[in-house]
């Protein structure tokens, strides 16, 4: 008969398993309640949902294992930044690998529930259409989202103008509501 070691063996001391197991339960707190918004979020920006759950996976595992060094106010916005960040690398690498091949075929990621806005949204470039998404439907500031994205304050201010005249502009004042 085999004998199976558990984390429990003499080996480990029973208080860094038990401080493993309540940093394992507390991330998972903390982190649960985002996932489907943020893949969500990451399908607007790599525009596949595979590839969102990827990189959502990706994020989750990189937080995890500098959950004790994390001290911030927001979880949502360090997962987040984290994921989001990731979700630009991929599309970089993603980028280069059709150019190399030669081979860019638009893919669309719009929702059944309005194709025009949509659409509209589809036409923004990246970060554009994430920083909107962040302030308008995630409820960011710019302050914040220009920590998460890593880029000046009035950058995003700068992108969310352009994306919300973009938006007005492909949508009318005589759309219907």
């Amino acid at each position: 008969m085999t004998t199976v070691r558990t984390a429990t063996s003499s080996s480990a001391p029973k208080a860094a398993v038990e401080r493993r197991e309540l940093d394992h339960d507390a991330f998972e707190a903390a982190v649960r309640p985002h996932w489907s918004n943020l893949i969500r979020r990451l399908i607007l920006v790599l525009g596949d949902e595979r590839a969102a759950e990827d990189v959502a996976q990706d994020a989750y595992l990189r937080a995890f294992r500098s959950w004790d060094r994390f001290d911030g106010p927001d979880v949502r916005a360090w997962l987040y930044t984290i994921a989001l960040r990731l979700a630009f690398n991929e599309r970089r690498r993603h980028r280069r690998w059709l150019a190399a091949l030669r081979r860019i075929e638009p893919r669309s990621w719009a929702g059944p529930s309005d194709p025009d806005l949509w659409a509209a949204l589809a036409r923004l470039d990246a970060r554009t259409r994430t920083a909107l998404l962040l302030n308008a439907v995630d409820g960011y500031t710019q302050r914040e989202i220009a920590s998460m994205l890593a880029v000046p304050e009035g950058t995003v201010g700068s992108w969310l103008s352009r994306g919300r005249a973009a938006l007005r502009a492909d949508l009318g004042p005589d759309r219907d509501r």
